[in-house]
């Protein structure tokens, strides 16, 4: 720490001291001053539900940077890091309600939203192996732990939180990233990554990614740090723009109710900095674990990149900000990479968008007996002339024939019935964040707003806007993909779910998935405003590339074999792939599991019986990477390891390297993939 730090701190309590109130339940009430992420900050520690949060200005360009940094302690009993007070069997029962749902507190929305990360992420089944295999507690504890969360904003205002364990050894530490997947808050890889850290004693640093923030634009109201919801300010973590032909209020009057969201909406391009989110909560990780022995005891360790494990990890989108950030750590912070079923986006094979974009238009027919599907999207194929059969029955094997023809595997069929309105929500939000459009371009006649059935969009009431962050994911809460053009232009749900006729807008998927192609279904090319939009996208993906270069550094990619979503062909397969063709010092080890999908919670959502949990071997991975990082030990083979799901544990989850796993080659630049 250097003088101007210590000088900081110094000034900053003597001026505090005495302001402050102890706090014998959450903490010491003492305000401290640091620099974090090259501004004077300010950090509250105050703990509860009433926290004091202090915020310094730094700017001197006219640009403001103001950010806001707040600390609270956990007993371990009445809260506590991991569960949010609510213990291991908790967290399986409802969803606790605030007091008052219309304005909870920040300590309600944080237990909430522990609970929906966990409920999201986690098949939390004892049959499946919550309780026995992974979990907060797997020996009759409760498993809550004790320590310290240190919030704060970072570029872009990304959320970044440091959570540290009482049980922190800084005689060997270790610090675990866990960047959130998909757009959900900053506790999204709590019941996946966050669980395994804090149950190993390690300081775990989590960051949104950018992705997360709801602005809705009817009561101008926006979140704030810690999920609580007011009016736009200069403190909330995203407030929509509008463009030089349309503002805000203009938009809001044609378009009442809408929602902006900050992943889609931001005009940033959240995923072309998710490196840099991940660098820079763990340059914050590091002055946590630095100002933390300041709290009333010597400083005798300096706890360093250089004598610390670090261990960068994720699932979905969070595994892929960890390889991205890997890849451009010229600072060598990260000692590690584990991750689960990356969307990352490799040169020259099918994008992420264009993946979901295809499966947009086609899965709804596929799913046309499923109580989710569309039939009436395989009589539009066939309007439209995309289709040529006649019956629902030859319709539906064609358009699954379509899809496996496109390049994805047939045991990911099953399951995709489930990830519907994910291929359709992250078509919409993708397509907008890559061109880093506003909520005021209406891109493809899409927008969010809340609706009932097939009327038109209504105003959200204070208790779902409440509701919004603490939710598990994006839309939520009462909150729908809208087709602009339905109901005479006042819009409606884009699904039209109460009408047996509907298409699924399908105009709109198509107009989608022109934005990936730069042309019509038929090969057209586009002209005028389309083409423009489609090279906003375009060129918005390609800063999204991964390079294959993890730096030499040790990594394991873990992928369920029936991922609907991040198909293996073109995300880890094709990453491994470009990895070992450039890479003469690659250590990376690709496991590929049988009967595994992309989100675990889904299947319990669904009650499929079918799939195994892919924690269970993200867990495995994080021990492997833990042992090889401390004691050398070597690290696992690439292989597909073949489960057997309804099996008894030690034949339904083989151990890496046993008998029931196939090897997986790479000579001569191929790539072989056993069946097993």
């Amino acid at each position: 720490m250097n003088f101007k730090i210590i000088l900081l701190i110094l000034l900053t309590f003597f001026l505090n001291s005495c302001e402050q109130e102890d706090d014998s339940s959450t903490g010491t009430g003492l305000i401290l001053a640091i620099v974090a992420a090259g501004a004077v900050v300010a950090i509250t520690n105050s703990g509860g539900e009433d926290d004091d949060t202090t915020t310094t200005d730094s700017s001197d360009s006219g640009t403001d940077t103001t950010k806001t940094f707040s600390t609270n302690e956990y007993d371990g009993s009445t809260n506590d890091l991991l569960t949010g007070g609510l213990g291991h069997k908790g967290l399986t029962g409802n969803i606790p309600s605030a007091v008052d749902p219309t304005n909870p507190t920040p300590t309600e929305i944080r237990t909430a939203t522990i609970a929906n990360q966990y409920k999201a992420m986690v098949d939390m089944r004892s049959s499946a192996g919550y309780g026995s295999l992974y979990g907060p507690s797997t020996d009759n504890s409760t498993g809550k732990i004790s320590g310290t969360e240190y919030l704060a904003y970072g570029t872009d205002n990304s959320t970044m939180l440091v959570q540290l364990p009482t049980s922190f050894n800084r005689s060997n530490p270790c610090l675990i990233i866990a960047p959130s997947p998909g757009v959900e808050n900053v506790y999204g890889a709590i019941g996946t990554v966050g669980e395994w850290g804090l149950k190993k004693h390690c300081a775990v640093a989590y960051t949104d990614k950018s992705s997360n923030g709801i602005h809705d634009l009817y009561t101008d109201t926006v979140n704030l740090i810690d999920g609580t919801r007011t009016t736009v300010n200069k403190e909330a973590s995203f407030i929509a723009k509008g463009t030089a032909k349309m503002d805000i209020a203009a938009y809001n009057s044609v378009y009442p109710y809408r929602i902006a969201q900050k992943h889609a909406h931001s005009q940033q391009n959240p995923a072309a900095n998710w490196a840099k989110n991940v660098l820079d909560v763990i340059d914050f990780a590091f002055e946590v674990l630095n100002l933390a022995d300041s709290f009333g005891e010597a400083q005798t360790i300096t706890v360093t990149p250089s004598n610390t494990i670090v261990i960068a990890s994720g699932t979905s989108t969070g595994g892929t900000a960890s390889l991205l950030a890997t890849e451009q750590d010229r600072n060598d912070l990260i000692d590690g990479v584990v991750v689960a079923s990356p969307t990352i986006n490799v040169p020259n094979k099918k994008s992420f968008l264009d993946v979901i974009s295809y499966y947009n238009i086609f899965q709804p027919c596929v799913s046309a007996n499923n109580s989710n599907g569309l039939p009436s999207r395989c009589s539009a194929l066939a309007i439209g002339g995309l289709l040529t059969e006649n019956t629902l029955r030859t319709q539906i094997n064609k358009t699954e024939q379509i899809l496996n023809n496109y390049g994805t595997l047939v045991t990911s069929n099953i399951i995709a019935h489930n990830y519907l309105d994910i291929y359709s929500s992250y078509a919409n939000l993708y397509a907008n964040s890559y061109g880093q459009f506003s909520v005021t371009d209406n891109l493809c006649d899409y927008s969010y707003a809340k609706v009932n059935g097939n009327s038109s969009p209504t105003a959200k009431t204070l208790a779902d806007l409440a509701d919004d962050f603490q939710a598990s994911n994006f839309p939520s809460s009462g909150t729908y993909l809208i087709n602009n053009i339905g109901n005479d232009g006042e819009g409606i749900n884009y699904f039209n779910l109460s009408n047996g006729n509907s298409d699924g807008y399908l105009q709109g998927v198509l107009c989608l998935r022109q934005l990936v192609t730069s042309n019509t279904i038929f090969g057209v090319s586009l002209t005028g405003i389309e083409l423009e939009n489609s090279k906003l996208v375009k060129a918005g993906l390609q800063k999204t590339l991964a390079t294959g270069d993890l730096r030499g550094t040790p990594a394991i990619i873990v992928h369920g074999r029936d991922d609907p979503l991040a198909h293996v062909n073109f995300t880890s397969r094709a990453y491994y792939q470009l990895n070992k063709t450039t890479q003469t010092d690659s250590k990376l080890v690709y496991l590929e599991i049988t009967n595994a999908n992309h989100i675990d919670g889904l299947n319990q959502k669904y009650n499929v019986k079918n799939q195994i949990p892919l924690q269970y071997y993200l867990h495995k991975a994080l021990d492997k990477m833990y042992k090889h990082l401390i004691t050398k030990l070597k690290l696992p083979n690439s292989q597909v390891i073949a489960t057997l799901p309804n099996a008894n544990v030690a034949r339904r989850l083989p151990d890496m390297d046993s008998d029931k796993t196939c090897a997986i080659k790479f000579s001569n630049k191929i790539l072989t993939i056993p069946e097993c």
